[in-house]
């Protein structure tokens, strides 16, 4: 068995380049990775937070990369 890799909120939010208050909100409204509790700190499991990010990987229109890159259509 694989061992675990948990990060602490400090540690995702760095890698993330978020607040560590956009996490403590999407802990209260029931978004983001998963997260777990141990003895009152709360860690992210490398690993679920993958699984996040991809979930969560968008493409891009065709309208949207030609308005980046040309400004127009």
């Amino acid at each position: 068995m694989k061992p675990l890799q948990l990060l602490k909120s400090k540690q995702l939010a760095e890698m993330l380049s978020i607040p560590e208050g956009t996490l403590r909100y999407w802990r209260n409204v029931g978004i983001g990775p998963v997260w777990h509790k141990l003895e009152g700190s709360i860690r992210y499991d490398v690993d679920d937070v993958s699984r996040y990010v991809e979930k969560n990987r968008r493409i891009p229109s065709v309208r949207a990369f030609m308005e980046e890159h040309d400004g127009s259509l």
